[in-house]
């Protein structure tokens, strides 16, 4: 994937990958060295849901609750 978005002329620092899953997502997405967005659905619940444990957790850059959230924050980011 980032070697035909590199063909389009998209650099590596110009993505964000966002999503739920800390196994599926955000550890592969440390491993690639992307920024990353955890929309953090299950937030008022114990446990990893339906998605499996990463065991060490990876790192993240941003964390919304939401897409709704994240969509805010980025409104209000261009208002300022």
């Amino acid at each position: 994937m980032l070697e035909m978005l590199a063909r389009q002329g998209i650099q590596k620092h110009e993505i964000l990958h966002t999503a739920e899953s800390m196994f599926h997502d955000h550890a592969p997405a440390n491993k690639y060295g992307l920024s990353n967005c955890w929309i953090y659905r299950r937030h008022d619940k114990s446990g990893f849901g339906a998605t499996m444990n990463p065991g060490e957790m990876p790192k993240y850059d941003f964390q919304f609750n939401s897409m709704m959230d994240m969509a805010k924050a980025h409104q209000a980011e261009l208002a300022s």
